[in-house]
């Protein structure tokens, strides 16, 4: 009797260690969970940011270059009716006899006198219209001033566009998913064992179903390039809420917008949205064996329902809808209707599933 309440006692302990050891790993999955989400919040608004930083950005550079462009022919209209003015000031005082007209007659007084007289009577028609000259040059320097200052600030517009914030922005956010999903992936590694969980909430099991090798002499392809990240089997930790105790596929950790491959010969039996599995394509491949893809990225699903596909043919793109936490391909093997763990199922058929 003392044996037996001694054991009792000891499970009590255990139980009792083990609730607490899935309540506290369950308290970490959910904060990851919730730093992942706002992260991915983050990043979409910084990614918006850094849109538009861009766009006002190149607006402003357009801009920038156009005053600068103005302000130079401005320069040059100006220099020229300066240089005008003073051509015809010049005229008039050697005109008014100030001085000898030393310039116009020069060192041609001989030969060219009447030339020079042509020149000098050209000029002194010029004079009448002193005032409107100097007028011009008034205006042409007044809009060669503005146009500087218009120039100095479009390049203050341009230089505080905040372009690099916005794109460090991103980079921070997109850290932030890297690390939340990290922390995920090892929760997922450190989940508390089985043996003690099982004492907590009976795990449940699926029927075992023999693989008898059927379509092994056809070719097989891996569905899609990656590692591990969840196996077939007993979930110790649900990822997300919503999903079922047991794991019916395994899941490949591909990137956004990966290929999926076809994994061998078969028609398309459905190509949809279904529940959390998200987007999913189920390939029936005859003699009893399907397989399915879920996850898939929005609008990329390539196939159609009865489209006859090959093995390694791209049929979609890695994504993240449906009940899951970032994007990876959850890949099922089913044998007459039961799903069986595809890992072995395909390395009995020469195709190592993860990296």
């Amino acid at each position: 009797a003392a044996a037996a309440s001694a054991v009792r006692a000891a499970t009590a302990r255990v139980s009792a260690a083990a609730f607490a050891a899935a309540a506290r790993h369950g308290a970490a999955v959910a904060t990851a969970q919730s730093r992942l989400g706002a992260a991915r919040t983050a990043l979409g608004k910084a990614n918006l940011a850094y849109a538009t930083a861009n766009a006002d950005y190149e607006a402003a550079v357009s801009r920038a270059d156009l005053v600068r462009a103005l302000r130079e022919k401005a320069g040059v209209t100006a220099d020229a009716s300066r240089r005008m003015l003073a051509m015809l000031v010049r005229g008039l005082m050697q005109q008014s006899g100030t001085a000898t007209v030393d310039v116009l007659l020069d060192d041609k007084a001989g030969s060219d006198l009447l030339f020079q007289l042509g020149t000098l009577d050209t000029l002194s028609r010029l004079t009448a219209n002193l005032d409107e000259v100097r007028a011009r040059v008034a205006a042409d320097t007044e809009r060669e001033q503005a146009l500087e200052t218009q120039d100095a600030a479009a390049q203050s517009v341009t230089a505080a566009v905040p372009v690099a914030d916005a794109l460090a922005a991103v980079a921070t956010a997109q850290a932030d998913i890297d690390a939340a999903s990290a922390d995920l992936a090892a929760l997922a590694l450190s989940a508390p064992a089985a043996t003690v969980v099982s004492e907590l909430r009976p795990l449940p099991a699926i029927p075992p179903v023999a693989d008898t090798g059927r379509l092994s002499e056809q070719g097989w392809a891996r569905p899609a390039a990656g590692r591990i990240t969840d196996s077939f089997g007993p979930r110790l930790v649900h990822p997300v809420a919503g999903v079922g105790d047991f794991h019916r596929g395994t899941d490949i950790g591909a990137g956004c917008d990966a290929a999926i491959y076809a994994a061998t010969d078969g028609v398309v039996e459905a190509a949809g949205a279904l529940g959390t599995y998200g987007n999913w394509i189920l390939i029936d491949h005859g003699n009893g064996i399907e397989t399915g893809y879920a996850h898939i990225a929005a609008g990329e699903t390539l196939v159609s329902v009865g489209e006859q596909v090959l093995a390694g043919q791209v049929i979609a793109g890695v994504g993240s809808t449906g009940a899951a936490t970032g994007c990876h391909l959850h890949f099922e093997v089913r044998i007459d209707g039961t799903a069986v763990d595809a890992a072995p199922f395909l390395a009995q058929r020469g195709v190592n599933l993860g990296n």
